[in-house]
């Protein structure tokens, strides 16, 4: 075998290496960001000065209520409300008394993904003087949402509220919603140790 078909087996061998090992290590992640995120669990007794929920996913908008409701904070965020959604819309959609979405609740319409979700967020709690918050999102959607948030707003302290979420072992869908999901996590936790501004703690 002549030296350039040599080298050439060694770099085709070398490649094939490391694409294993690039794949063994997603799949490694997946399955650590996967059990934990099942673990997740929402706290048993707490209280904070407002609740942000992003919207987007199935029970998110009910749980939020449902903690304004009983009494867990005393303002609510909806963060990423659809432009062309009348607020008459999402009170019904919300099930919630009409006085209280009137005095307690405030619709947040320029956020398209988690990064506007963020930006929205900081203003409202700024504008409000808040510092303990209620996070309310999906739970595989929960890591993300709060590195992002955590990015704008250091000095605040979230409260991770996870909505349950079809595990990604139970259908094709949610295999595939959960590890799209873990990518952008991902990327932003590599973003944020790049910064130096990652702290190990993501809710």
């Amino acid at each position: 075998m002549s030296r350039s078909r040599r080298n050439s087996s060694t770099s085709a061998m070398t490649l094939r290496g490391l694409a294993f090992l690039i794949v063994a290590a997603l799949l490694a992640g997946f399955a650590a960001y996967s059990g934990h995120v099942s673990a997740m669990d929402p706290p048993e007794e707490t209280s904070a000065d407002g609740i942000i929920v992003l919207t987007g996913g199935e029970g998110r908008l009910s749980m939020a209520v449902s903690l304004l409701e009983e009494g867990v904070a005393d303002r609510l965020l909806i963060s990423g409300v659809n432009p062309d959604v009348s607020e008459a819309a999402i009170r019904s959609s919300a099930n919630i008394d009409p006085a209280l979405f009137e005095c307690c609740v405030e619709l947040g319409r320029e956020a398209a993904d988690t990064i506007g979700n963020a930006r929205e967020a900081v203003t409202w709690a700024e504008a409000n003087a808040f510092d303990r918050l209620i996070i309310v999102t999906s739970d595989f959607h929960m890591p993300r949402a709060i590195l992002e948030l955590k990015a704008l707003m250091p000095d605040k302290e979230l409260v991770a509220w996870p909505v349950r979420s079809p595990r990604p072992w139970e259908s094709a869908t949610a295999a595939r919603r959960w590890a799209t999901e873990y990518l952008k996590y991902s990327a932003v936790f590599l973003r944020e140790m790049a910064r130096g501004s990652f702290n190990g703690d993501e809710g």
